[in-house]
């Protein structure tokens, strides 16, 4: 192998960067995405995905109270989404997508929907 005039191999590192870069980039693109918003006062509605868009329907999705209690365990529909009852008292949203693949959004970071057209249609009622 061609060494430069340090007496490294640029080659070799290039090569070995490049294979690198290749495991990582298909770890990064499923990355589990969530977002939950307010559909109105009592009614939450949150969608699971991925970093690179694919969405994700029948994966696990799972309601907890801050007591470590599941208020409700279901699986998100063909629109990758999950709409439930707002529960009383602290919770979180735990998107499970496999193992080393969660996502979670907690209850105090639930809001409205962003206002007029730029709202998606899984935001709406």
């Amino acid at each position: 192998m061609k060494r430069d005039k340090a007496g490294k191999r640029p080659a070799a590192a290039l090569l070995l960067a490049a294979l690198l870069a290749g495991a990582v980039l298909p770890a990064l693109a499923h990355e589990p995405i969530l977002k939950c918003v307010l559909l109105d006062e009592r009614t939450v509605r949150c969608r699971g995905g991925y970093g690179h868009g694919e969405d994700a329907p029948g994966a696990a999705m799972e309601v907890i109270g801050h007591d470590d209690r599941t208020i409700l365990a279901g699986k998100l529909d063909r629109h990758s989404t999950l709409t439930f009852p707002r529960p009383e008292g602290g919770f979180y949203v735990l998107f499970d997508a496999g193992p080393g693949h969660q996502a979670v959004v907690e209850h105090d970071e639930i809001g409205a929907p962003p206002a007029g057209h730029g709202r998606a249609r899984w935001m709406q009622r």
